[in-house]
């Protein structure tokens, strides 16, 4: 009985010590294996995987705006101080469409075009787009920047009255944030394009050319983008703020750590 009892525990101990040393063995190979697949798949590459996240963003990618009402234009118009009521936010869903003209290039890096476009979110809004707002007239305020000849503003303020513009206007958010067709500027002759919104052109534009690594050679650089519009510097800042730097923001480079600082890089902001 002893001699089973001292067998048996000597088997035991054998067997774990020779697990132990496959695990010690196994666990880096394995890491190291899963390691290597990762990153095959990780590389911006036609028929990967991280190349079908990276073409259409799997989560979604939102725009929220608010805007000030003015609550009496009447005694603005006057000169009163104005009152204003803030409202919103009134929500886009942004970069869902596919990149276009897409170039993998040589060094690594891969080359294409983000659309533009903004398509309202009601559930996640207070209003509709199709609220009216009253407002200043950004065709009407920008006058005395564009035409600072006295003759010219004579000119200018001409063609205002006949349009029947005022230094405030009626639009609907929609119009204020996409683009409406002015009526002051549509007097004008020599203007070819009417049209004024905050952020006219937005829809059915292209963002771009992006130029992102591809990670082929080093795993830590993929999508983090290498030039935007063939520049590194946007030269609308200084130092580091005036640096292309980070992603697009739709995919980021594998391995990524907890306590690591994500940047990204938008160019509606230019930071």
């Amino acid at each position: 009985m002893g001699c089973n009892r001292n067998c048996g525990l000597l088997t035991g101990a054998v067997i774990g010590a020779v697990l132990a040393i496959f695990g010690g063995v196994l666990i880096p190979v394995g890491d190291h294996l899963i390691g290597k697949a990762i990153e095959k798949e990780a590389v911006i590459a036609n028929g990967t995987i991280a190349f079908e996240n990276w073409l259409v963003p799997g989560s979604s990618v939102y725009r929220q705006f608010w805007v000030f009402h003015v609550l009496n234009p009447s005694e603005v118009l006057e000169g009163a101080q104005p009152q204003l009521e803030q409202r919103g936010p009134y929500t886009y869903r942004v970069r869902y469409l596919p990149k276009e003209n897409i170039t993998e290039n040589l060094d690594g890096t891969i080359s294409y075009m983000l659309p533009n476009v903004a398509l309202f979110e009601p559930d996640m809004s207070i209003g509709t787009e199709n609220d009216t707002i009253t407002c200043l007239n950004l065709a009407v305020a920008a006058v005395p920047s564009v035409y600072k000849n006295t003759l010219m503003q004579i000119f200018a303020n001409s063609f205002i009255k006949s349009s029947k513009s005022t230094m405030l206007q009626n639009r609907t958010v929609k119009e204020l944030l996409w683009g409406y067709t002015d009526p002051f500027l549509d007097k004008i002759p020599m203007v070819s394009n009417s049209v004024v919104g905050v952020f006219y052109p937005y829809n059915g534009t292209l963002d771009g050319l992006y130029r992102v690594y591809t990670g082929t050679e080093d795993i830590k650089k993929t999508a983090i983008i290498e030039s935007y519009k063939n520049k590194r510097n946007l030269s609308y800042w200084e130092g580091h703020c005036d640096l292309v730097n980070g992603t697009d923001g739709a995919s980021f480079p594998p391995f990524v750590k907890k306590d690591q600082v994500l940047r990204f890089f938008s160019s509606d902001i230019c930071r």
